[in-house]
């Protein structure tokens, strides 16, 4: 009975991960949530190619170079990172709890936020009439959920494709070594090249429907670092990148992402024309930021941030929380201070800030009220405490 008890234990462990060792990535996943909030309070102040309910005249020109770094790497790492649990949470739940799982928690905000907080915003915020403010249907930042629940979809259509819809755990495959450089490198470059091609015909911040939003000069990115989640999540590799592997490129990921701001600063202009070659060099730029980073931002919190205090711990939990919310709060604190005396960058920050501290305010607030036990409960707790 021991051993089976100690088998059953290990084979649960293999699946969940120790709390210990995945809590640097919860820890990265709210960094990558406060940087789409304060990457989406530039909006208004900055050098942007996309559209924003609220837009200032006076442009502060070192948010370019920051919207695009982050555009670079975050939503493709925060598609790593979400496949990277995948299989995990597959394993725990079975297929159709599985899939169940993924639509509740992920499509009843997009429902909520599309069927009546977005129309009421273009109603009362953008004057638009009710009958037209309802369709298109809006997804606005929520088209991440959407891409999340077609492909855990596919991922679930998959599995029973290959008749494996069981909750049984599997067994990890730790044959397979973290990625040399070489590989890496080749990554970057190929993606480079696929990004010129797609871009060709569907350039960054153009936005297209099909099953959900989405903006397909990003989707390459998007979907291979999403299987390069599943592939890493069957090795474990977030828990174990190389140190000299994870040192380089968290170095390339500095120098590229320095080097980005020192060309806007500089003023320079020799990738502004309209060539072949100056698409490839901003293409590679981009790419090996991605890489770059994808690969040394996990190494630095695996071995920085594995032991979360109370609040990294709570931020962590709630990042979720936070990409949901942040948007029309963001956008009303930007109505709010447009009127104010304060520079575009001043704006960013206050703007970011305030409403990071608004989202996990809501967060924290309603996590007590959960948790908050009833009074009918408190006898019985009691009762057990005594015995």
């Amino acid at each position: 009975m021991t051993s089976k008890l100690m088998a059953a234990g290990s084979a649960v462990a293999s699946v969940t991960r120790p709390e210990s060792r995945m809590a640097f990535l919860d820890s990265l996943k709210a960094c990558l949530a406060i940087l789409v909030v304060f990457h989406h309070a530039g909006q208004p102040y900055g050098p942007t190619g996309g559209s924003w309910p609220v837009m200032h005249t006076e442009k502060f020109r070192l948010l370019g170079p920051f919207f695009h770094t982050n555009a670079s790497f975050f939503m493709g790492l925060f598609f790593l990172i979400s496949a990277y649990f995948l299989p995990m949470a597959f394993a725990r739940k079975g297929a159709k709890t599985f899939l169940f799982d993924r639509f509740r928690r992920l499509g009843l905000p997009v429902l909520g936020f599309g069927i009546f907080l977005f129309p009421a915003f273009y109603h009362f915020l953008g004057g638009k009439p009710w009958s037209e403010s309802f369709l298109p249907f809006e997804w606005a930042h929520l088209w991440f959920l959407g891409h999340l629940m077609v492909y855990a979809s596919i991922y679930t259509a998959y599995r029973m494709w290959r008749g494996d819809t069981s909750n049984a755990v599997r067994q990890n495959n730790a044959g397979m070594p973290f990625p040399g450089n070489g590989a890496l490198l080749a990554y970057a470059v190929l993606l480079a090249l696929v990004d010129m091609v797609v871009r060709a015909w569907y350039p960054v911040d153009v936005w297209s429907r099909f099953i959900v939003t989405a903006e397909l000069g990003h989707l390459p990115q998007y979907a291979s670092l999403f299987l390069f989640g599943l592939l890493a999540s069957s090795q474990h590799w977030m828990e174990k990148i190389p140190a000299r592997t994870g040192r380089i490129w968290l170095g390339v990921a500095m120098f590229a992402t320095l080097a980005r701001f020192a060309y806007t600063l500089a003023h320079a202009g020799f990738l502004s024309v309209d060539t072949w070659w100056a698409d490839l060099a901003w293409n590679l730029w981009e790419s090996m930021i991605c890489v770059s980073m994808c690969v040394g931002l996990p190494y630095w919190f695996s071995r920085h941030a594995r032991d979360a205090g109370t609040f990294a711990r709570f931020a962590g939990r709630n990042a979720f929380s936070l990409y949901v919310l942040h948007l029309p709060v963001l956008v009303m604190i930007q109505m709010a201070l447009e009127h104010s005396a304060f520079g575009p960058f001043t704006l960013t920050l206050l703007s970011g800030a305030f409403t990071v501290a608004a989202c996990y305010g809501i967060a924290l607030i309603y996590s007590l009220i959960k948790t908050r036990p009833s009074r009918a409960a408190k006898p019985a707790v009691a009762t057990i405490q005594m015995q």
